[in-house]
Parts: C-alpha cells; structure tokens; sequence
C-alpha cells in the first residue's frame, strides 16, 4: 500500500482502535471499509526452534473512500483520476476539464425511425449524460445536465423473463428511456444531481 509522505502516520493515528471479542468476518470487513484497520504487528518466522525471518508491520487497511477521508493516498487518487481521464477521453468526446463521474453498459431507446433499443455505454460527467456507442463511433444520445427535470425508474414488461427496470429520463424535449447495467445505481446518481441542482436555485431565489 502507498501513501502521501508525511501523512500516514497523521491518518492512521486518526483511526481510533475498537476492540470486540466476539467479531466475525463480516463485522470485520465491514469495519474496515468503513472505519479502517491499523495494524502493527512484530512476527517471527522460526525453523527448529531458530529465528529465520522477522517481519515488522505497520499497515492502515480500509476502503479507498476512508483513505482519502483520512489524507492517505491521495496521490494515487488523482493519478488514477488522470489515467482514467486520458484513456476515456481517447475513445469518448470530453470537453476540457469534463470528469466522468459514473460508467456502465446500457443502452438508449430510439424511437425514430422505429423502436428500438440501441446498446453501448451509459456515462455520467460532471457535465452531461451520455450513451456512447464505440463500433463505430458515436454518441447515440446525451444532454447536458442543467437539462434534466426529474429521473424515474420504472419496470419494463419482457415477454420471456421478469420485468427490467429503465431509467427514465425527462428533458425539456420529452422522456428518454436508458437500460443500464445497474439502473438503480444510475437512477441514485441522477438524482442527486437534479436534487443539487434544485438545491442551487432554491439558494439563489
């Protein structure tokens, strides 16, 4: 694991110790992606009773989000950011400092010159809502994001399988109906951008 010099030492003091007994796995792994192991361990590795190998271990474990809450790897946050910028930005349009906040496969209803489902990979900027379709390459839909009304997620019939749930998305222009890989996670994310946004200009009134 890597961590910015000279903030280590400060972002693991900072993980407070529990202790419980009677923990499993579960409440384990739970912690420590949530609040985050330190550990600081001495081991000794013997052979017929001769010491062979020490081991000196200072280590802070928890999941990437509690890592950077703590000031640890931020480095190598912003440049995983930046490789994921310059790789998405060979294949997707972005604009100069246009983030990708959210992506997975999906896909976008059109509706002229007939009905259809058109697959290809949903993308949440910081800026807009796009579908893209890599082979060959286009965006078969996008708006901005100061475009989006409301966000809903409702149940699609199939003749041969359980309901799929759509996302549903209402622009100026009408609604536009997006499959996604994980419509929930997708739905949840919208919303919380038309929700600041309602937010913004609540403030500013």
């Amino acid at each position: 694991m890597t961590a910015d010099p000279g903030t280590q030492a400060d972002g693991a003091a900072r993980m407070e110790p529990t202790r419980d007994v009677g923990a499993t796995l579960p409440d384990l792994l739970d912690v420590m992606l949530d609040k985050g192991v330190y550990l600081d361990l001495d081991l000794i590795i013997s052979v017929a009773d001769v010491p062979l190998i020490g081991v000196s271990l200072r280590a802070a474990v928890a999941g990437i989000e509690t890592m950077l809450e703590h000031g640890l790897m931020r480095s190598w946050d912003e440049q995983t950011r930046q490789w994921a910028r310059r790789s998405v930005g060979r294949h997707v349009p972005l604009g100069d400092g246009e983030e990708i906040v959210l992506r997975m496969a999906g896909g976008h209803l059109q509706a002229e010159p007939y009905r259809s489902w058109r697959p290809g990979i949903v993308y949440l900027t910081s800026r807009r809502l796009i579908v893209w379709r890599a082979d060959p390459r286009e965006i078969l839909w996008q708006t901005p994001l100061e475009d989006l009304v409301a966000v809903e997620l409702r149940p699609e019939a199939v003749v041969d399988g359980p309901d799929r749930l759509r996302v549903c998305v209402v622009v100026p222009s009408g609604r536009v109906w997006l499959s996604a890989a994980a419509p929930q996670r997708l739905h949840d994310a919208l919303r919380e951008t038309v929700g600041a946004r309602e937010e913004a200009r609540d403030g500013d009134r």
